[in-house]
Parts: structure tokens; C-alpha cells; sequence
């Protein structure tokens, strides 16, 4: 019989790709404080360090995955698109936080237009999001719209059917 012990599969090459990324961009400091996520400010100010490293002039819808303590642990990049939208569905963002082993997770996208108002786009698919997160007991704690002038938090804003956070 075969010894497959010492193969490795195209899953678990990706894995390794994902965690090794969010270690060596993410958290710099293994021995640091992982980042709260308790405000939209902060998740903010998390992003900018992100969205920092990506190109502005297109949209990128970024996934944050946070612990039980809504504390960050990772993200990841689900896609990037033109200068009007990027295209993203609910697999891909579950599929990836639970790779990341998410207990919550928020979403952002940039706008490059620097527009901070959603679209009735975002609003529809961060709901069609919200209800995917309730299915898997993944709770979205936040969609977060940045420009350059700023940003806004479609939790805070009240266009979006979040769960409450009691």
C-alpha cells in the first residue's frame, strides 16, 4: 500500500498560504496585543493599514475575521475589481472565515470614487451576507465604506439588518 503521509494536497497548501499571510502582514508581533475591533473607528484604523497596501484606484472588499473577544485575527483580501465595483459572492467570504476559524466577522469595501454613501448594491449584499453569517453562526458585526475623506459603518448608519450585539 502507499505511504501518503508525507503528501500534501492543494488544500493544504492553501491554508499554509493563508495563515502565513495573515502572520507575516498582519500581525508583525506575535507577542503584541491583537487589534479590538470594539468600535467602527478602530475597525477603521485597521483598514487604513490594510487598504494602505492596495491599490486605489479599484475597489477591494476586504474580510476582517475577529475571536470571541472581537479581537482581530486576520484578513484577507476576497476581491478586487475596477473603479466601480468589485465582484465578491457569500462563499467566498464564509469560505475564508472559516479557513480563519472567524467567531465574528466585518466587511469593508473602499470606494474609490471617494463617494461614502452605499449603494443600494452594498446594502443588498451586506443583508444577503448578514443572513448567510445567521445560517453559519458567524455573526457580521459591521460593513465598513472607506474613501480618502473617511469613512462610514453601515451598522451605524442603520441601512443594513445586523444582529443585535446584546
Amino acid at each position: 500500500m502507499k505511504d501518503f503521509s508525507n503528501t500534501t494536497t492543494i488544500y493544504t497548501k492553501s491554508l499554509r498560504t493563508i495563515t502565513l499571510k495573515i502572520r507575516q502582514d498582519f500581525i508583525a508581533d506575535p507577542d503584541a496585543d491583537l487589534p479590538a475591533a470594539d468600535s467602527p473607528i478602530d475597525v477603521y484604523e485597521i483598514l487604513k493599514a490594510i487598504y494602505h497596501q492596495l491599490d486605489d484606484d479599484q475597489e477591494h472588499l476586504v474580510l476582517l475575521v475577529l475571536n470571541l473577544s472581537q479581537e482581530v485575527t486576520g484578513y484577507k483580501v476576497i476581491s478586487s475589481g475596477n473603479e466601480k465595483t468589485s465582484l465578491a459572492n457569500g462563499k467566498a467570504i464564509f469560505r475564508n472565515a472559516l479557513l480563519l476559524g472567524a467567531s465574528y466577522i466585518v466587511l469593508a469595501h473602499n470606494h474609490p470614487s471617494g463617494k461614502l454613501k452605499p449603494s443600494n448594491a452594498d446594502i443588498r449584499f451586506t443583508n444577503k451576507v448578514i443572513e448567510a453569517g445567521k445560517t453559519l453562526d458567524i455573526p457580521v458585526l459591521d460593513h465598513i465604506i472607506l474613501t480618502h475623506k473617511g469613512y462610514i459603518s453601515l451598522r451605524d448608519d442603520k441601512q443594513c439588518k445586523f444582529e443585535s450585539l446584546a
